[in-house]
């Protein structure tokens, strides 16, 4: 009996995963369709903005593709309380931290539903550690955030390339997700540095 019940458990929680993983890759799709538009971008590819512009620009891409929530950029708060993360950080390591920016998230306001979560940088920047560190703590699920993903994109809008695309599930860097995630790209992501 019992092993019948942890077959049925492993089972459930089998097929629960896979449904995550589906609705984690239709939320990709849609904003892997918005990168790519981005890269095809011929007057970005000349203007070559800063790192906010391109993600102003993904957010008016991603205008009404994600009926029922709300895509922001640089939220920095939940009501009148500063966003701050604690993720493997001690007390002391806490003390005098600003707060967290994210580049752009998709989350429903006011409550404690959030989707997708991404840090952009340009090519030529890379300092990524602080990126990293912040998409892994807000996608733990047992953290203050929870965030479903993480995507840590990094975009070439010269040569309408993007060098670096992975995706963050619960606190880890997701091998799976984040080879789908390329693929649908495919055309825009140097593999060279893959």
């Amino acid at each position: 009996m019992a092993r019948t019940l942890n077959a049925i458990s492993t089972v459930a929680i089998s097929k629960r995963v896979d449904v995550v993983t589906d609705d984690l890759r239709e939320t990709l799709s849609v904003f892997a369709a918005a990168v790519r538009a981005l890269l095809q971008d011929k007057d970005l590819a000349y203007a070559d903005p800063a790192e906010r512009a391109l993600v102003a620009r993904i957010r008016d891409l991603l205008h009404g593709k994600y009926a029922g929530w709300s895509i922001d950029l640089e939220w920095n708060r939940r009501e009148d309380v500063i966003k701050r993360l604690r993720y493997d950080l001690s007390h002391d390591e806490l003390i005098g931290r600003d707060a967290i920016v994210p580049d752009l998230i998709i989350h429903r306001v006011g409550k404690r539903e959030n989707l997708l979560v991404v840090e952009v940088k340009k090519s030529v920047n890379k300092d990524f550690d602080g990126d990293i560190w912040k998409l892994k703590g807000m996608t733990e699920q047992a953290g203050e955030y929870g965030y479903l993903a993480g995507l840590h994109l990094v975009i070439d809008v010269k040569t309408g390339i993007a060098p670096r695309c992975d995706v963050y599930v619960d606190a880890a860097l997701d091998n799976e997700l984040t080879d789908w995630m390329r693929a649908e790209l495919r055309g825009q992501i140097d593999c060279a540095s893959c």
